[in-house]
């Protein structure tokens, strides 16, 4: 069940950094991970038939009225986020421009990792094969239809 509720700008605004805080700024964790991610794309049901096929992510919800989609695996609500709300039809990410260069995926052992390579190699051309690299035997590196890239690793 997921709501949309308007935005609390006096409670946004409030928080801001004090001056100590802005100057100091502490870097994110080496190590940490993220739960789940939201991403801006050009193209939702291309982004979708992506995710969902080539990855094996699983469908949790899918509102192209609305412009958005959500994917997991184990049956969580999302993992990844997608939505068109400021991108609907523009152009894929160019590496070096604002925005999320890469992210990473870590499947639960090598054999998981291994069936994504399959259906990633098997589905593109020679020439989008050779766009594709294969980093070692556990992680290979792949790009989404919107330009961002995936390294995908097993544990």
């Amino acid at each position: 069940m997921m709501d949309t509720f308007p935005l609390n700008l006096n409670s946004l605004v409030s928080e801001e950094l004090n001056k100590g805080e802005r100057h100091n700024a502490e870097a994110f964790p080496s190590g940490a991970r993220i739960g789940h991610i939201h991403l801006r794309v050009t193209n939702l049901e291309r982004s979708i038939k992506f995710y969902h096929e080539k990855l094996g992510l699983d469908i949790t919800l899918n509102s192209g009225s609305m412009g958005a989609a959500f994917l997991s695996t184990g049956g969580y609500h999302h993992h990844i986020g997608m939505n068109t709300w400021n991108s609907l039809g523009g152009a894929a990410h160019t590496h070096g421009e604002a925005g999320l260069e890469y992210f990473t995926i870590t499947t639960p052992d090598r054999s998981s990792l291994n069936t994504i390579r399959s259906i990633i190699y098997d589905s593109v051309t020679s020439e989008q094969r050779k766009k594709q690299q294969k980093v070692n035997n556990n992680q290979i590196l792949i790009t989404d239809p919107d330009g961002i890239q995936i390294l995908i690793k097993s544990e």
